[in-house]
């Protein structure tokens, strides 16, 4: 049977179960940026080409050029369609219809690198069962030599059948036709397909039986993915994410376990020599080592990270990666705060949360918490005022760092469970104190979703989050918590007063000292 101060001293990693939910939600959010970032650097490409297009020439062609007797005749009310007649006469009859890409000149065709696959809906009549799709392309660098710049015609061969057809083909199939490659003398490595300017398409007959035939091309279809080089430096920065988010997951586990290790070994020494208040303060200092170990080691990579989105997001990005790069940063920024407020909470279980009062302006203090939330505020409808009444002092004497944290934290889950009406902040003077001191009293107030009653001593208490689930995304639970300790600290109190579905009303009583009247006070910075 463990002794009462086994049991104090063994909870203390308990009390911060919650790291390793912490660690779990970090590498998650990694994972899903980098997914994201994975996502949109695969930029999807389409070219279609219609009967309205007009970005190409239409022209007809048969064997008839050659001495055939075939004959092709265009639809002179539809563009892309035709009616051919095949002829016996020659050893090959054909006819068939192409889209000129280019208009002549030295004017280059189209780049069809980026796209992988071609659909082609049309409608057939005739007797054959196989058409052909011949691509135009400029010859490569190697043959220009032997050919010129004569095109390099590309076929694929597909099947049709009579009515409509919708066929899909792999662009990587094109290969150069046959009598092409042995009239000029070259092998088919030599002409393999160069799709970085292609001049014309075009559907031929395939060794169709003599007499007519029809074809009506509804649309052509060109798909595929690309990459850009900036999209793959995203990819980069997105794999280095869940690199570092499994590092630092990995690193937080294993001093987890060193942590409970040296507990456990504490505890051992503190049962067998009957030194319980010695064994506590020993796993405490452990504990607060480990704290401290594991700020430096979340806060060093963190800050690279931080520092290199803000780097990238000066760089040429287009709307999708900015918002990206921009989500990056401020999931860091978030893990920031996170880490901060798990390190607050340490030092006020340690009873070493030390104030630092100073001299400062009040007023300057709201009118700059007034800015970092009216926009905030503003951008979800919502009206916003900071109040400082007429007989509140302008100059004080309190840290103005926590007294900071405890405003931004009330207005920021005000701001947060408000979707509409209205978030106020107003400070006044309750009677002065003894010592030269006088006692403020701050207010926030909002029509947000409320709290129940049951759960009104719950939102202090850390790690509890209340109300509706889809609105704690992002939160750590520690928020108040930490709140209400400073605002003891410094010697006052908090209430809450909250009615479900019309709001809360969070009122902050605690004393301040008075500046002397003459004296300038400093402007100091209110960093949190």
């Amino acid at each position: 049977m463990s002794s009462p101060a086994s049991n104090e001293n063994g909870g203390g990693w308990r009390r911060y179960r919650h790291l390793k939910v912490e660690a779990a939600l970090f590498l998650l959010i990694a994972v899903t940026f980098a997914a994201v970032l994975g996502k949109g650097a695969l930029t999807r490409q389409s070219l279609a080409l219609t009967p309205q297009s007009d970005q190409v020439i239409a022209y007809a062609f048969s064997d008839a050029e050659s001495g055939g007797r075939s004959s092709v005749t265009p639809d002179p009310h539809r563009q892309m369609a035709w009616r051919c007649d095949i002829r016996t006469g020659v050893t090959y009859p054909y006819c068939g219809y192409g889209l000129q890409l280019t208009t002549g000149g030295a004017s280059k065709g189209l780049d069809f690198t980026r796209y992988q696959s071609i659909t082609l809906r049309l409608t057939y009549t005739g007797g054959g069962d196989r058409l052909k799709l011949q691509v135009k392309t400029a010859p490569p660098a190697a043959l220009r030599g032997k050919v010129g710049d004569q095109d390099v015609p590309l076929v694929l061969e597909f099947p049709v059948d009579p009515g409509a057809n919708e066929i899909r083909l792999p662009l990587d199939r094109l290969a150069a036709e046959g009598w092409w490659v042995s009239s000029h003398g070259v092998s088919p490595r030599d002409a393999a397909p160069n799709l970085a300017d292609v001049r014309a398409i075009a559907i031929t007959t395939d060794g169709a039986a003599p007499g007519p035939l029809a074809v009506s091309l509804d649309e052509i279809d060109f798909e595929g993915v690309s990459l850009s080089d900036g999209q793959w430096y995203l990819i980069i920065l997105g794999v280095w994410l869940v690199v570092t988010g499994g590092f630092l997951v990995g690193r937080l586990l294993g001093m987890r376990r060193e942590f409970e290790t040296r507990q456990r070994r504490q505890l051992e020494e503190a049962r067998v020599m009957g030194e319980a208040r010695a064994a506590a303060e020993a796993a405490n200092a452990a504990k607060s080592q480990f704290l401290g170990h594991m700020s430096h080691e979340l806060r060093t990579p963190l800050n690279a990270v931080i520092g290199y989105s803000y780097w990238l997001s000066r760089g040429a990005l287009d709307d999708r990666q900015r918002t990206a790069v921009d989500a990056i940063r401020s999931s860091g920024e978030h893990l920031l705060a996170m880490i901060s407020d798990i390190l607050d909470i340490a030092k006020i279980e340690a009873g070493r949360l030390d104030l630092q009062p100073a001299a400062f302006d009040l007023r300057a203090c709201l009118d700059e918490i007034d800015q970092m939330f009216r926009l905030r505020a503003e951008e979800k409808g919502l009206a916003f005022a900071v109040e400082l009444a007429a007989d509140a002092p302008r100059t004080i004497v309190a840290d103005p760092k926590r007294l900071r944290q405890v405003l931004i934290n009330l207005l920021g889950n005000a701001v947060k469970f408000t979707d509409q009406g209205r978030v106020s902040l107003s400070v006044e003077s309750v009677e002065p104190q003894a010592g030269g001191e006088v006692r403020l009293r701050f207010t926030v107030e909002d029509t947000g979703v409320g709290v129940a009653p049951d759960q009104l001593d719950a939102v202090f208490r850390p790690f509890e989050q209340v109300g509706d689930p889809a609105r704690h995304v992002g939160g750590t639970g520690l928020g108040l918590s930490i709140t209400r300790q400073v605002v003891e600290t410094m010697g006052g109190e908090i209430h809450l007063d909250s009615t479900p579905g019309l709001g809360s009303r969070f009122v902050v009583e605690a004393p301040v000292g008075v500046e002397a009247v003459g004296t300038e006070a400093p402007k100091a910075a209110f960093s949190a």
